[in-house]
């Protein structure tokens, strides 16, 4: 068994002047292990998060859906691995392994598996 990670997880405090390094590869299998036995087909953990940057690892299976919602602050998402359809109400973007996507916080989405994909998603600004 991968042991990248063990729950339960205490993120990275960003706010005291600690650094670590994340085996994103790892955990994202790890992640992906619990999204197939998660009746949601998904799973995430937050890695760090601090007064003004939080940043979270997301795990989705094939054909699952994040349903419409907001992000707290401006967001990115970046795909280390699958693909995904990211949609507002006015785009529809298909997001490959090595590629992201930057949006405003009040910007109502939903992300589509179209495989088993890892994403990361950092979340920004003074709204979080």
């Amino acid at each position: 068994m991968n042991t990248s990670f063990e729950r339960p997880y205490r993120p990275v405090d960003l706010n005291t002047s600690l650094t670590k390094a994340f085996p994103f590869t790892e955990m994202a299998e790890k992640l992906m292990e619990e999204a197939e036995a998660a009746a949601s087909g998904r799973s995430s953990l937050t890695l760090a998060r601090g007064d003004e940057l939080t940043v979270v690892l997301i795990a989705l299976k094939a054909d699952k859906v994040l349903e419409e919602h907001p992000a707290p602050a401006a967001a990115t998402v970046i795909m280390l691995s699958g693909s995904i359809i990211f949609t507002t109400s006015d785009t529809k973007i298909t997001i490959e392994q090595g590629e992201g996507v930057s949006f405003a916080g009040d910007v109502l989405h939903s992300v589509y598996a179209k495989e088993d994909c890892a994403f990361l998603v950092v979340i920004g600004g003074k709204g979080i």
